[in-house]
């Protein structure tokens, strides 16, 4: 649902992606029904299409990131997110979601850029970083009320599940105030 957030609240959504990739599906759908040489050569260019709009969102993404980490004098915190198609399973729904997921060419990018910037990256184990409360630390897979609603069994502290998991990628790179992404 969300591209990435920061341990400062900001949150870079994925709606807009969500829906270019629903209206090149559709396209998609009409063209391999029909089958002719046109309608694959259309197709070509439509997925050539759809990879430079999502090249070009995780380009401005980690240049926003990088910029807002070099003008406040942090670091950035990555969950590192390499063999997780191995390690999860969706469902068919979710599938084809989850196959166009660019996690890694969004690290590939901010990690240039911040080596360019002179900012320095740091990248975390995923393991419950949303299931863990940022004030007190209790993980438990309930806490996750939603996809995006975080409220701690524990503690009662309510939060963006997403910035709640910034923080805690935050926590554990355990740098000195560090702008932390989740994806």
């Amino acid at each position: 649902v969300n591209i990435a957030a920061t341990s400062e609240g900001q949150i870079f959504s994925g709606e807009r992606c969500k829906k270019v990739r629903q209206r090149y599906q559709r396209i998609k759908g009409k063209l391999q029904s029909t089958g002719t040489w046109n309608a694959k050569k259309h197709l070509k260019k439509l997925s050539k299409k759809e990879r430079m709009f999502k090249r070009d969102q995780n380009h401005c993404i980690s240049k926003e990131v990088v910029q807002i980490a070099k003008g406040t004098l942090s670091s950035i915190a990555l969950e590192d997110l390499s063999g997780i198609r191995d390690k999860v399973t969706v469902k068919k729904a979710q599938r084809e979601e989850h196959s166009k997921w660019a996690f890694a060419e969004l690290r590939q990018f901010i990690q240039y850029k911040s080596t360019v910037a002179g900012v320095k990256v740091f990248l975390v184990d995923p393991r419950n970083t949303s299931r863990q409360c940022s004030v007190c630390g209790y993980i438990d897979k309930k806490n996750r009320k939603s996809q995006s609603e975080f409220v701690c069994l524990e503690c009662g502290h309510t939060e963006n599940a997403d910035i709640n998991a910034a923080k805690n990628i935050a926590q554990r790179a355990a740098v000195n105030q560090p702008i932390a992404l989740c994806s």
